[in-house]
């Protein structure tokens, strides 16, 4: 009985997951024509007074979207994130420098947009994410160019089940599918929640 009764909370919280995961899928594909307009909506504040992460350039004021448009931006960057972060290149940004940004407002715009698109809708796979703060570890084979798959299953202490699936398939030496459902156990919290996934990648390389 027990055992039925976990099976049938498990089965509950993917369908929960799924209609999330079609108004997400919705509500991302809304977001690419609306990015440009975003983008010209935008305050400045410090990047930890609102992301609650430690900023990446403490001091200086970051570019969010207007508290009324904020849910279209990822909760945990600010939307001029592109241009500072080192972890990301290309268009519209390869090539130009920082004084570049500071007196182009159309390059600081076009920027904003990328970023936009990078993160379409992200807001809303936190808004609809689950409640759980523990960060799990991802199995050991994942991203080590073997064949894995895995799932988890947890629950919350309001008694809500949460769960996360992800595999890779190769079907080359060098290429795979990728797959990730469910919730971002394994990635942090924001707002106390972990955010929906919807990843399915046939072109990954090791």
């Amino acid at each position: 009985m027990f055992g039925q009764k976990k099976m049938l909370n498990l089965l509950s919280s993917i369908v929960v997951w799924f209609f999330k995961a079609i108004a997400l899928i919705f509500l991302t594909i809304i977001a690419f024509p609306l990015a440009p307009f975003l983008a010209c909506f935008i305050v400045y504040a410090e990047e930890s007074t609102l992301t609650g992460f430690p900023s990446l350039l403490p001091g200086t004021p970051r570019a969010f979207l207007i508290p009324a448009l904020r849910i279209w931006q990822s909760p945990d960057a600010p939307v001029d994130e592109f241009w500072y972060s080192k972890d990301y290149s290309g268009f519209p940004k390869d090539g130009r420098t920082q004084a570049d940004y500071d007196k182009s407002a159309l390059l600081r715009w076009a920027c904003r947009v990328n970023w936009l698109w990078r993160n379409a809708a992200y807001g809303f796979g936190a808004k609809f994410g689950y409640p759980y703060i523990q960060t799990l570890n991802d199995g050991p084979l994942w991203r080590t160019g073997v064949k894995c798959s895995y799932f988890w299953q947890v629950v919350n202490g309001l008694g809500q089940v949460g769960w996360c699936y992800k595999a890779e398939w190769f079907y080359t030496s060098t290429r795979y599918v990728e797959v990730y459902f469910g919730y971002k156990l394994m990635g942090d919290s924001i707002n106390g929640k972990k955010f929906v996934a919807i990843q399915f990648n046939p072109f990954r390389t090791k």
